[in-house]
C-alpha cells in the first residue's frame, strides 16, 4: 500500500464499522486470502463482492491478479495508522 501505507507501518482496524454499514470506494480495508491478511483499497463493488487494489501498482498482490473478494473476506477497515 506503498506510498499510503508504509511497510511495516502499524494500523489499527476495526471491524465493528461494517456491522452498520459495507465498504465504500476508497476505504483501505483489511482482507484474508490464503490464509494471509492483506491490506487494500477498494476500487469498485459488485454486490458482495469487492476489487482490492493496492497504492503500489507495480509490486501489489490484489484484485487485479486474484479477482473479486467477497465481503466475508472482509475484516475491517483501517481507521487510524501510526506514522514512522
Amino acid at each position: 500500500m506503498e506510498p499510503s501505507l508504509l511497510n511495516n507501518q502499524i494500523v489499527f482496524a476495526s471491524s465493528i464499522l461494517f456491522i452498520f454499514s459495507k465498504p465504500k470506494i476508497g476505504d483501505i480495508v483489511v482482507f484474508k486470502y490464503k490464509n494471509k491478511t492483506y491490506i487494500k483499497r477498494a476500487t469498485k463493488i459488485n454486490s458482495y463482492k469487492y476489487f482490492l487494489e493496492g497504492d503500489n501498482n507495480k509490486d501489489s498482490l490484489d484484485s487485479r491478479k486474484v479477482g473479486w473478494i467477497k465481503r466475508k473476506d472482509i475484516i475491517g477497515k483501517v481507521i487510524y495508522r501510526i506514522s514512522k
